[in-house]
């Protein structure tokens, strides 16, 4: 009872002291999460496409649809009202519970309904008995939210580090186990609901809350416009991140949604792995420090500066050795999947490199203003897809990766907020994107002149293509080994 309360109150406020420190230490452990979590979502990646068919994965792909829009209709951002204050009290924490598992609870009726006329959207019945499952994560995942909040505010990055490491382990056994008993795509739906009542109990251990019976629903009622453009946010990335999927299944079927579908769920890991943990390491630290610009502009750079030089590489990486990493972690029968991976590393790349322009826009409580450059976003990537649809999943995917040449306006729009101009962002994206595109062309040059068992070839592409990378950033600009360095020697102060 004494660690739960105490620990409830000390997130009350936002602290900014030692700022620096905290936010590299909790990068150090999104880091080190991503690159284990990647080792395991590759390994089981690899079991799963072995041991299922790319109808299976497909099938799983047409349920997502329907419970990603409902988890739209639930996406009212109050944890990130929350984390945004700079002050909050228990009172607000026990509405937003409440609040969070009466919406959750409406959502998972909403998709066990919906369940039942899911055969007649993709004109296929085995989705329907996969939805009525799939409805349990959300009553269930929806007790997260105050516990989840807390440790933000906290900036307790540790202990979301082993919540997040424990719940991919035990998600990947799950349905790594079901696969081998011969489930088939149930496997897929069992991992994940193994998966989301772990992750619950994992958050309750770490962040004890026990919620009291009341509820203020005036605070929801202030907070009502900018939990809107939150809600809004979250259905534009909805509608950009299904209707390739819906038009792809519904007129093409569910194996070359399977090969689209895996295609963009790579190389978006890359954006879900990278940058958008990073990004809830960032989120607390830009609030704590609203009322000090110039610290705020420094670490913004700074920030800005490591993920582009670790995230932009990694994309344009997936992108030149998409043949070998089909080959090697799915096998000949997905080939069809290396154009369009090629096409989504580049546009991974450049999202996630400019995922600091999403903490920034909720730090500066502008959620409305992104709103607006979504919605433009939303637009012209609508038009690419419908106007490459007629020429297949390849046209598509490279559609896809034009239009995302866009994420660079409201970046730009984003540093002006806090008084930065184009040429930071220009000093943030440029060397990273010009060294990445030589080790691209490296790579490219290699496998021209030499060749080699798929396996092999990747290992060698991958180790000379850092090397060209680095030795190119360094030469084009060096702020970014002195970036990596202060980085460095921050986290050995925490040790």
């Amino acid at each position: 009872m004494a660690r739960r309360d105490s620990l409830l109150r000390r997130s009350f406020a936002l602290r900014s002291d030692d700022l620096g420190r905290r936010v590299v230490g909790g990068a150090g452990y999104q880091f080190l999460g991503i690159g284990l979590r990647t080792l395991l979502t590759l390994g089981s990646t690899a079991i799963l496409a072995r041991l299922l068919s790319p109808s299976d994965f497909g099938y799983v792909a047409m349920a997502t649809v329907v419970t990603e829009f409902a988890g739209l209709l639930g996406a009212f951002g109050f944890a990130n009202v929350l984390i945004q204050r700079r002050v909050i009290n228990r009172l607000q924490l026990d509405t937003v519970f409440w609040a969070s598992m009466a919406i959750g609870t409406v959502l998972g009726l909403f998709v066990f309904a919906a369940s039942f006329g899911a055969g007649l959207l993709f004109d296929d019945p085995t989705v329907g008995p996969l939805l009525r499952v799939m409805a349990l994560n959300f009553v269930i995942g929806s007790a997260t939210t105050v516990p989840s909040v807390v440790l933000a505010r906290l900036m307790r990055f540790k202990a979301n580090f082993w919540i997040n490491m424990l719940t991919v382990v035990i998600r990947t056994v799950a349905a790594v186990a079901c696969a081998f008993a011969g489930l088939g795509m149930w496997s897929l739906v069992i991992g994940a609901l193994v998966g989301t009542v772990a992750n619950t109990a994992l958050y309750f251990a770490c962040a004890p809350y026990l919620p009291r019976w009341r509820y203020h629903g005036a605070f929801i009622a202030r907070t009502w416009r900018t939990s809107a453009g939150y809600f809004g946010n979250t259905a534009l990335y909805y509608v950009n991140m299904n209707l390739d999927l819906l038009l792809i299944g519904r007129q093409l079927g569910a194996a070359p949604l399977g090969y689209y579908q895996n295609a963009r769920s790579l190389t978006e890991e890359i954006r879900g792995r990278i940058a958008m943990p990073i990004q809830q390491v960032l989120f607390p630290a830009f609030s704590a420090l609203q009322a000090d610009p110039e610290r705020f502009r420094q670490l913004v750079l700074r920030a800005g500066r490591l993920l582009a030089a670790v995230v932009v590489p990694i994309g344009f990486g997936v992108s030149a050795n998409a043949q070998e990493l089909v080959l090697v972690l799915y096998g000949e029968q997905w080939r069809a999947m290396i154009p369009v991976m090629a096409m989504f590393g580049l546009s991974a790349a450049l999202r996630a490199g400019t995922a600091i322009a999403s903490p920034l826009f909720n730090a500066n409580d502008r959620v409305g203003l992104a709103f607006r450059y979504n919605a433009a976003g939303t637009v012209l990537t609508i038009a690419g897809v419908l106007a490459a649809m007629p020429f297949g999943i390849e046209v598509v995917a490279a559609s896809v990766a034009l239009t995302s040449l866009y994420v660079l306006l409201p970046a730009r729009t984003a540093f002006g907020l806090i008084g930065l101009g184009s040429r930071h962002l220009l000093q943030v994206l440029g060397p990273p994107v010009a060294a990445a595109a030589l080790m691209w062309l490296a790579t490219s040059a290699l496998r021209a002149t030499w060749t080699a068992p798929p396996a092999l070839a990747l290992a060698l592409h991958v180790g000379a293509g850092a090397v060209v990378y680095l030795v190119a950033l360094h030469l084009l600009a060096r702020q970014f080994l002195q970036d990596f360095r202060q980085a460095f020697a921050l986290l050995r102060s925490r040790a």
